[in-house]
């Protein structure tokens, strides 16, 4: 079993007018299965996903399988990063986008061909490998994303709100489509959201964060249960109570 560990983790931006603590000693554990965090726009969430993926100085430890990252390159990290604002080959087809970092690793001819229909079955990519991302729809397009970021079959997949730029109803069938891909592949997934609705459909385990800080952590009926003030806000902004 895979495990991340954060410990005391800070992250301070500075400019000529202001600092700003984007993490205050942030400590959290992270295991295989789907971890969600959630909480409001700002509160730290981007920022500990890039230090995780290897893209943002910091303070404190961030240990991965027993080994400090720290010591590990990001090239040299078999972690996968699925951004807000991803983007497409345009010019590539929807077959040809997903087998980008097989390519890159020089996986042979049938092995990439296997491994693409794979993730295309698992995300309902099926039927549109052979076109081209401004021929299909944004749901589509952000499963491709994700589906180019499990192929290569990650230790670790780190997602940032990829669906949050979709209606209600494409959200929430493309939520079950990534389950299902988690579960299929069996990785660990660090998903960040400021939707809770999204959250309690999504997550294995939910972190609540604020102020840089973790709140709360546990399952999604824990969480929805619990009195915490940020919980009774994200209910009512999402409608849950």
């Amino acid at each position: 079993m895979s495990e991340i560990q954060i410990r005391d983790l800070s992250v301070t931006f500075k400019s000529k007018k202001r600092e700003v603590l984007a993490l205050d000693e942030f400590s959290a554990t992270f295991q295989d299965g789907m971890n969600v965090i959630v909480g409001y726009s700002g509160c730290g969430k981007t920022t500990l996903l890039r230090c995780i993926a290897g893209l943002e100085n910091y303070e404190g430890e961030i240990i991965f399988d027993g080994e400090d990252l720290d010591n590990v390159p990001t090239k040299d990290r078999n972690f996968a990063f699925v951004a807000q604002n991803y983007v497409l080959y345009p010019n590539y087809t929807v077959f040809e986008n997903i087998a980008f970092p097989l390519k890159i690793m020089r996986a042979s001819r049938e092995e990439i061909t296997e491994r693409v229909r794979e993730m295309a079955e698992i995300l309902d990519l099926t039927a549109c490998l052979n076109r081209k991302p401004k021929h299909i729809s944004g749901g589509q397009q952000q499963r491709v994303a994700i589906a180019r970021a499990l192929v290569k079959n990650p230790s670790v997949c780190l997602m940032d709100e990829p669906f949050s730029n979709t209606d209600d109803v494409t959200r929430t069938h493309s939520v079950r489509w990534l389950k299902t891909a988690f579960e299929a592949k069996g990785c660990m997934g660090i998903y960040v959201t400021h939707d809770f609705k999204e959250a309690l459909m999504l997550a294995d385990t939910l972190y609540v964060m604020n102020e840089g800080k973790l709140e709360l952590v546990g399952t999604p009926d824990e969480v929805y249960e619990s009195d915490n003030h940020v919980v009774k806000t994200l209910k009512e902004s999402s409608l849950l109570l």
